[in-house]
Formats: C-alpha cells, sequence, structure tokens
C-alpha cells in the first residue's frame, strides 16, 4: 500500500524550487550563475546541478510545485528516501551533461548558430519527466481520472507528459525547455531499466516486459521500437552482470520459474549426478571396464553436461 501522504523530502525539493525562483527574481544577475550556460560552465561546474531546479517563470513554478508535492508520494514510499535522491541527481545531472555536449557538438558542426554557447539553460522540467517515468514504473497499469471523466493509465503518462511539455514549448517559442524534457524521459528510462540497484539485492536494473523501451508506447509501434530498445539494452548491460533481473518493484510471482520447469531441471541435474555415481562404479578402478558403458545411442565416455539452462521470462530492451 503506498503511503499517499506528501513526503518530507518533496516538501524541500518544492521549497528549493520557490528559494530558488525569489532569488532570480531580486537577484536577476545570479542567473548567470545558477543557469547552465555551456561557454561558462568552467569554471562554474555547480551549474550541471543547479540548473534543473531554476525556474524563472512564476505560472511554471506554481505548476511544478504541485507536480512534484503530488507525485514524489508516490514514488518515494516505494523507492526510499535515498534511492529516490539519487535518481534525481542521476537524471539532473545527466540531463544537462548530455545539454551541455549537445550545444557544444552543435556549435562545432552548425552554421550561424549565433550566442548558443551563452544561451541560458534552466528549467525542473527535465526532472519532472524523470518522475513521471518512475511513478509509470511502480504504478503501471494504475489508472487516473482527469476531469471527472477522463481515463489516463499511468503506462502512457510518460509519453503523454512529453506531447504535452513538448508541444507547449513550441506553441510558447521557449525551444530551450525540449532537450531537458526528452532528455529527462530518456535518461530516467536508461537508469531505472539498466543501472538502479534493486532493493535488498545485488542486482541491476529492472527487465520487465512493462518498463521496456517499447512499453512507453501504444503497441502497434513495438516492432518499430523494440530494436533500439535491444541496441540500448547490449551497451548498457555491459555495465552489470548479463543475468537476468527482475523488476525491483513489482510483485515477484510474475516473474517467477514455473514450477514445471524448476521440476524438470531439478529431475536432469539428479540424472546427471546418478549417471556420474553409476560410471564411477563400475568403473571400479579398472580403465578398461568403463568402456562398456555407453551413453546416447553407443558414443562411449559421452560428456555429462551440469549446465542447466533456465529460460526467463523478461527480455530487456
Amino acid at each position: 500500500m503506498v503511503d499517499l501522504r506528501i513526503t518530507r523530502l518533496s516538501k524541500v525539493i518544492a521549497a528549493l524550487l520557490v528559494a530558488l525562483y525569489f532569488v532570480a527574481f531580486f537577484l536577476p544577475e545570479t542567473v548567470g550563475y545558477v543557469a547552465l550556460i555551456p561557454g561558462r560552465t568552467l569554471p562554474y561546474v555547480w551549474n550541471l546541478l543547479s540548473a534543473g531546479f531554476l525556474t524563472t517563470n512564476p505560472i511554471k513554478l506554481g505548476l511544478e510545485v504541485v507536480a512534484v508535492l503530488m507525485l514524489t508520494r508516490l514514488v518515494e514510499p516505494v523507492y526510499g528516501s535515498k534511492e529516490f535522491l539519487k535518481f534525481l541527481f542521476a537524471v539532473d545531472l545527466s540531463v544537462n551533461v548530455c545539454v551541455l555536449v549537445g550545444v557544444y557538438i552543435y556549435f562545432a558542426v552548425g552554421r550561424d548558430t549565433g550566442d548558443i554557447l551563452y544561451t541560458k539553460f534552466t528549467g525542473f522540467h527535465g526532472i519532472l519527466a524523470g518522475i513521471v517515468v518512475a511513478v509509470k514504473q511502480v504504478m503501471p497499469e494504475h489508472e487516473a481520472k482527469l476531469f471527472g471523466f477522463l481515463k489516463l493509465t499511468f503506462k502512457f503518462l510518460p509519453i503523454g507528459y512529453v506531447l504535452g511539455a513538448v508541444g507547449l514549448a513550441v506553441g510558447l517559442e521557449q525551444w530551450t525547455y525540449i532537450p531537458f524534457i526528452v532528455l529527462g524521459t530518456y535518461n530516467a528510462w536508461v537508469y531505472l531499466r539498466f543501472f538502479q540497484q534493486q532493493p535488498d539485492s545485488q542486482n541491476w536494473g529492472d527487465a520487465s516486459d512493462d518498463f521496456k523501451f517499447s512499453g512507453f508506447f501504444p503497441s502497434f509501434l513495438a516492432p518499430i521500437l523494440d530494436p533500439f530498445g535491444y541496441a540500448c539494452a547490449v551497451v548498457c548491460r555491459l555495465r552489470h552482470s548479463p543475468n537476468e533481473t527482475k523488476a525491483p518493484f513489482a510483485k515477484a510471482s510474475q516473474y517467477a520459474l514455473p514450477a514445471e520447469t524448476a521440476d524438470a531441471n531439478r529431475r536432469r541435474e539428479r540424472g546427471a549426478k546418478a549417471l556420474e555415481e553409476r560410471l564411477h562404479a563400475r568403473g571400479g578402478g579398472d580403465g578398461g571396464a568403463a568402456d562398456d558403458v555407453e551413453v546416447a545411442g553407443g558414443a562411449p565416455h559421452a560428456p555429462i553436461s551440469s549446465t542447466v539452462v533456465i529460460p526467463t521470462t523478461a527480455t530487456p530492451h
């Protein structure tokens, strides 16, 4: 049962958003030190973290404060405060680093780039996009009613947020918002899919079918999108053991090994052990006696395999 009380960490985040807004409002020169300005990131490296929490629009600030208070209480009790804070840090830093690298690449290869190196990139929308992805992970089948009649399944919440936020950014001509929204969604998925350590275990990531890349989109797009998810899986699986990991916050029964498969493997192991014992017993110290034993249709000394292949129930994408 998810605790729906507003958490202490969400209050701290909301207070930080409000505080940075008023600092920037009353001391506009501080924006140059808090915002991500690629040409000034050195020596002001802290803006790789601070830029994600700076909002300069009061209406946007109000919406983000409400969103973080409402959404965090769905995720933080499941992750735990420490893991949730680590998740926010990973999303914020990775998004800002990607924006920084992207701007320098565009400056190097583009034409008429203007003063893009000194453009101010700010906004909580990237971190908020990551929180929306986390909500999908912990409550994929949950439904919410909007305006009392419109049902929204949480598994489509991230794509709905991206489309709505990007559309609004285009309408308001706030082009610097778009990289944060898209990268916040994607980077959050990469972290949760491949790099988040599961609670009380040494496993990493979430290999459930509900959380694969194509699961963010309507099912008819899966054949097109699955290869992209697989390519990312091949790269990111280098981070940890290639063994399949289970969904960390889903019911274990959904990903348990079927009973008949487990029984078959146990029987196979017992049979291999018994056959090895028979070979040793019949050999009795006489090397030639073992030649009378035939395995698999007359192949003497057939090697006994001790490898048991256990099929997994989820394929990472």
